[in-house]
């Protein structure tokens, strides 16, 4: 199901450390709740089996980030910046799955893993920071906000800032670009909008950070 939000996404380079308070990297990333949504609608918000596929609404969780609660130190540049474990379960029937961090406080897309195979339910902790991380097998991560570092690049704010971890299920794998072809060296921007052209259920995660 093509998403109705369309993002402009300004993805111009920035700093490393204290990047997420520029707001030249800012993105207009789009609003997702855990709400069901019908498939009549195009939205991003998590479509529950009573249109299409298992009866539970699509679910994100981790074992170390509660809905609502702080992210820890290790997640972040205060720490050693690994990515969180994250586990998922309900939506309908998928092709795939993304994940994508988004600093709501500016809006800023932190970092995205696409490709996810189907049958995957979770990430573990520290994926590794390539193109193609041997786990999940099949999985790809473009360049961090920084614009160098590889996959998860977590919070680095110089005050309390609030994150969303969202989880896409997608109906193609491996997920075609909007008028282009995915590949290494393609942006967050050009990804992003692959995903939202193709996701039928998305589930989130929101915590804060404070340095």
């Amino acid at each position: 199901m093509r998403s109705s939000f369309l993002v402009g996404l300004l993805l111009s380079g920035v700093a490393a450390c204290g990047g997420d308070d520029d707001g030249a990297g800012a993105v207009d990333a789009p609003a997702t709740t855990d709400a069901a949504s019908s498939d009549g609608g195009d939205t991003d918000a998590a479509i529950d089996g009573s249109t299409d596929g298992p009866s539970a609404v699509l679910a994100l969780t981790s074992t170390a980030i509660t809905e609502g609660g702080v992210i820890p130190d290790m997640y972040s540049c205060q720490g050693t910046n690994v990515s969180p474990p994250l586990a998922w379960t309900g939506g309908p029937a998928a092709a795939g799955y993304a994940v994508v961090l988004t600093d709501t406080s500016n809006m800023l897309v932190h970092s995205i893993i696409w490709d996810i195979p189907a049958a995957t339910t979770s990430l573990p902790e520290n994926v590794m920071k390539v193109y193609m991380p041997p786990v999940p097998a099949g999985a790809r991560q473009p360049l961090a906000y920084d614009n160098q570092t590889r996959g998860y690049l977590g919070p680095c704010p110089s005050s309390m800032h609030t994150y969303q971890f969202a989880l896409y299920a997608v109906d193609a794998n491996p997920l075609p670009g909007v008028g282009v072809t995915l590949g290494m060296g393609s942006t967050r921007n050009v990804v992003l909008q692959a995903i939202l052209a193709h996701d039928t259920a998305t589930a989130t995660l929101t915590a804060t950070f404070t340095p």
